[in-house]
């Protein structure tokens, strides 16, 4: 009975061709095996068109490998012409930075001081909001009655 169940499984995974030549079933197997598919790119572990490590450093060739204590220490060059043009306008660059910012800002508080002006001209205009209770028992209640209650309050 085990070799029935064997067999059953086997012929799950595997496509039989029965009644068939010999000939068309060494086709048939060659096709199938041709179109077994890749994997996906993203589930591969290395893909061929991705580099998958960093160029690796040369050693240098100079002659200073460690430091020389017996070497004088080559005096520090003043900086080229160049170097120093560059960081003028480097220097003007921020400058003109930090002039845009300082504008930018100034015109975000005037615009700010606007709205507000606006919205506390507006005030008067805007609709009442809705009343708690409080508040509407305390409209409810004629105005004798507030006097009555602080004739009271008097009186203690």
């Amino acid at each position: 009975m085990s070799a029935s169940v064997e067999q059953e499984d086997l012929d799950k995974c595997f496509t039989v061709f029965d009644g068939s030549s010999p000939e068309d079933v060494s086709h048939a197997r060659q096709l199938w095996s041709s179109l077994s598919l890749l994997p996906p790119l993203e589930s591969r572990l290395v893909s061929a068109d991705i580099r998958q490590r960093l160029p690796v450093s040369r050693p240098q060739r100079s002659s200073s490998a460690g430091p020389k204590p017996s070497a004088p220490a080559p005096a520090p060059q003043p900086p080229s012409v160049s170097a120093l043009r560059q960081r003028r306008e480097e220097k003007q660059r921020y400058a003109a930075m930090a002039d845009q910012k300082r504008e930018i800002l100034t015109l975000l508080s005037r615009q700010r001081e606007h709205r507000i002006q606006k919205e506390l001209l507006s005030v008067g205009f805007k609709p009442k909001l809705k009343l708690g209770r409080e508040n509407m028992l305390n409209l409810q209640k004629p105005p004798d009655s507030v006097t009555d209650e602080e004739l009271v309050k008097q009186l203690q």
